[in-house]
């Protein structure tokens, strides 16, 4: 699996186009302000065909070119459906007037846990993760020993739970899922540098033990 990160918006916010080969299929995993005309271009030079746009959660830091991504590739936009509000009115959570200036959006296709998507020869796997919002999910792909986890698990730290519809006691079962993956498991989040398993191993204990 190739993958290729872009970081957006004020929060330096991280997207990937993931694809298995020149000339194939890709998804891009969440689409954070100013990520499009980059995103486009690195799918030119791929020759790879976008046919999904995958939202992580529905914060406006995540979502702010939805609607300009899609529309320049013709992609399905696919979220959880517990997170469509927050795609339909981006402001909901955050008071920064960048939030109020993003376009609503609406999932072309709402996925669900264990729900799988394909792209060329790679198995995207719907893991649902609640507890940073409602519709937080992660994308585990087996075979690439890899998982795009959004702001549920980051780099020595995860996801805040003090926003509204964060729910700490689900951000703990969530993080027992992850728990679960081999330590080699690559950790590729929404925010700072990519990590694996076996480091933030530490981390997933006590987030769970606090629970």
């Amino acid at each position: 699996m190739t993958i290729k990160s872009l970081g957006g918006g004020p929060l330096n916010t991280s997207a990937y186009l993931i694809y298995d080969q020149v000339g194939g299929t890709a998804a891009i995993i969440d689409a954070p302000l100013g990520v499009t005309r980059r995103a486009c271009k690195l799918a030119a030079e791929a020759q790879v065909k976008v046919v999904y746009v995958i939202n992580t959660h529905g914060h406006w830091d995540n979502i702010g070119d939805n609607v300009s991504l899609v529309n320049a590739t013709g992609a399905q936009l696919c979220a959880h459906s517990w997170d469509s509000t927050r795609l339909a009115d981006p402001k909901l959570t955050s008071d920064d007037e960048l939030a109020a200036k993003i376009p609503p959006s609406r999932p072309d296709h709402y996925v669900g846990n264990d729900e799988a998507l394909e792209v060329g020869t790679l198995r995207l796997d719907v893991w649902h993760t609640p507890g940073h919002s409602p519709g937080s999910i992660c994308i585990y792909v087996a075979e690439a020993e890899a998982i795009f986890t959004g702001d549920t698990l980051m780099f020595m730290k995860v996801g805040r739970t003090d926003i509204p519809g964060g729910n700490k006691d689900q951000l703990a079962r969530s993080l027992q899922r992850l728990a679960t993956l081999p330590d080699k498991t690559k950790v590729y989040p929404a925010h700072g540098l990519p990590t694996t398993i076996k480091s933030e191993r530490w981390l997933l204990n006590l987030a769970m033990a606090d629970d």
